[in-house]
């Protein structure tokens, strides 16, 4: 993760209000599957870690929907953390997400992709034998 993100997700944190957007990206669409999936829950959880991955989770849904503006203390709240006591696990969350081209943030927000891609082969290497399985088949997502 690099400083840059980590700055941006505090910056974007010390905001009274920020937007949080849909990250959309048609060839992703096609190939991938909703963020807001059991898949992404399964899947991503062992490569971004279970914080990053239950934001990506729940801000891609929202993201859906479109436009939602959000307060720190809302965000500290859905996701079960002290506004004060937790802002940096949820700065290293974001940044995380930005790291892995999850999400972006910029002066006004942040934009979280609704869909994820297939993963790269050297995410899905990190991969349990039992999860990498169930990657591999055809149902999978």
């Amino acid at each position: 993760m690099s400083n840059q993100a980590l700055d941006e997700a505090r910056l974007l944190l010390g905001h009274p209000r920020f937007t949080v957007r849909p990250l959309r990206d048609e060839l992703v669409e096609a190939h991938g599957w909703p963020t807001a999936s059991d898949a992404t829950l399964a899947f991503l959880c062992p490569i971004l870690g279970p914080s990053a991955t239950i934001i990506l989770h729940r801000l891609g849904g929202y993201a859906t929907e479109g436009d939602s503006v959000w307060t720190p203390s809302e965000f500290a709240a859905t996701f079960g953390l002290g506004h004060d006591e937790h802002t940096a696990l949820a700065a290293r969350s974001l940044a995380r997400l930005v790291s892995f081209s999850m999400a972006r943030i910029d002066s006004t927000g942040i934009a979280v992709r609704t869909h994820v891609g297939p993963l790269p082969e050297r995410w899905a290497a990190r991969l349990p034998a039992y999860l990498l399985d169930a990657y591999r088949s055809p149902t999978a997502a």
